[in-house]
């Protein structure tokens, strides 16, 4: 049993260190009281938020306990499409033959999570490595398994969200007004590090130059976003397509460069 869950901590400590997985800093806290590693069934034991995109089509993404987006869906007409692709997923997303992995054209990889007729019913955020994608899918079943608890995401002002990783760095991202985590951050050593990343993403993401589209598999689309340097500071979740790709960059550099996001 011991050495199981060695095991099953390693493999959430790579994926949170791949993906951003984390533990809430509330209020933008410098630091996180105690230390150490943090509780296996704590961090899968996740939740659903269902949310409107600004498409008008219902979604919904499944947290891990520790705040990381660990599966994304896709658009549905209704509110009631949503909820069953939500009982879609808690079916299907415990099978591991209904995880597909895919490679993006710039190598990075990620996976999707199929109904038994072959429909994509949810899709993982961008990993740097095969290996890492494949652990994530990994963790993702432990969510799903052990998710229970399904909310409509919080609305009102945009925001920075800051957690830290069960490999001790520290990840960012930003919601919508809408509930919609629309930018997700690269690891950090420290809470101060953090906070200057949001300030380059506050710098850099106003501008949609700074933004750059990418392919992935399937004919959807991700956007990166880089600073002054080159560097990546930001991603995003992957879209049906190039077009809608470009409205959620276009959505994001709107809501920073409107000062919105705190």
């Amino acid at each position: 049993m011991n050495s199981l869950r060695l095991t099953l901590m390693a493999a959430v400590t790579a994926v949170l260190f791949a993906c951003g997985g984390q533990e809430v800093l509330v209020d933008g806290a410098d630091d996180v009281s105690g230390g150490g590693e943090a509780d296996l069934s704590t961090a899968t034991n996740g939740k659903f938020e269902t949310f409107t995109g600004i498409d008008g089509k219902h979604y919904f993404h499944l947290l891990a306990g520790n705040g990381e987006k660990v599966l994304a869906s896709e658009g549905y007409s209704t509110a009631a499409a949503a909820e069953a692709g939500i009982a879609a997923v808690k079916v299907n997303g415990v099978d591991a033959r209904r995880f597909l992995q895919r490679e993006a054209a710039d190598g990075s990889s990620y996976f999707v999570v199929i109904a038994g007729n072959g429909e994509i019913i949810g899709t993982s955020e961008m990993y740097t490595t095969a290996s890492n994608a494949t652990r994530g899918a990994e963790v993702t079943r432990q969510v799903v398994a052990n998710t229970t608890q399904k909310f409509p995401a919080l609305l009102g002002s945009a925001k920075f969200e800051t957690f830290r990783g069960l490999d001790s760095k520290y990840y960012f991202h930003l919601r919508a007004g809408n509930g919609e985590i629309v930018l997700q951050s690269q690891g950090y050593t420290s809470s101060t590090s953090a906070k200057s990343g949001i300030s380059s993403v506050q710098t850099n993401g106003a501008t949609t130059a700074k933004y750059e589209i990418r392919a992935a598999a399937d004919g959807k689309s991700y956007f990166v976003l880089k600073a002054a340097n080159g560097q990546v500071i930001g991603f995003s979740e992957t879209y049906a397509s190039k077009s809608n790709a470009q409205r959620g960059l276009t959505t994001c550099a709107n809501i920073i460069s409107g000062g919105d996001a705190r």
